[in-house]
């Protein structure tokens, strides 16, 4: 018969592993923007993001059919498309990097698309324990950013915030031996 682990919150008392985890104790790094440093990542657009949606992952299903019942076996993966929101500054110029970004997808002046050795760049999703521990993250090799949203205008006083989609090829999940031994330098 199955019986409760634990009844109650007494096994979580004075234990570090059970603290839980915030969603505001993330960063977003995007390596290689400027192309001199493959390894450098971009701090203007890691410190300047506001939000970024949620990495889901999907799997098609072959279905076969045989006589009265049928068997289900995975297909190809997906990993979804998500919305970057990021706040913008004065200095550093936010929306200058984002667009140069772009540029390299796309050249509205020259109407030329990039390569994507150009366009293309390696990405990380980290989450932090409230001392600034890695815990939890997500590689992501290959993205780019698929338009921009260069921020509403009106009369609120609000902080300018742009919005773009970064499509997501592949993602990796990371070990805490990958985020302890130094996975997250490109």
């Amino acid at each position: 018969m199955f019986t409760p682990i634990a009844m109650g919150t007494n096994h979580m008392f004075g234990q570090d592993n059970y603290v839980p985890l915030m969603k505001q104790n993330f960063e977003l790094r995007i390596y290689n923007m400027d192309g001199s440093v493959p390894t450098e990542f971009s701090t203007l657009l890691t410190l300047s993001t506001d939000t970024i949606g949620g990495i889901n992952e999907e799997q098609d299903v072959i279905t076969v059919h045989y006589g009265n019942g049928i068997i289900k076996f995975p297909n190809k993966v997906s990993f979804n498309d998500v919305d970057w929101q990021l706040n913008c500054y004065c200095k550093p110029n936010v929306l200058e990097g984002l667009r140069a970004w772009r540029k390299l997808c796309y050249d509205s002046k020259e109407e030329t698309m990039g390569l994507p050795s150009q366009y293309m760049k390696l990405g990380f999703i980290v989450r932090y324990d409230g001392q600034g521990n890695p815990r939890e993250g997500i590689k992501l090799p290959g993205v780019w950013i698929r338009g921009l949203e260069n921020g509403d205008y009106d009369q609120s006083g609000d902080i300018v915030k742009v919005r773009t989609t970064l499509v997501i090829s592949k993602a990796e999940y990371l070990t805490q031996d990958d985020l302890m031994n130094g996975t997250l330098r490109g």
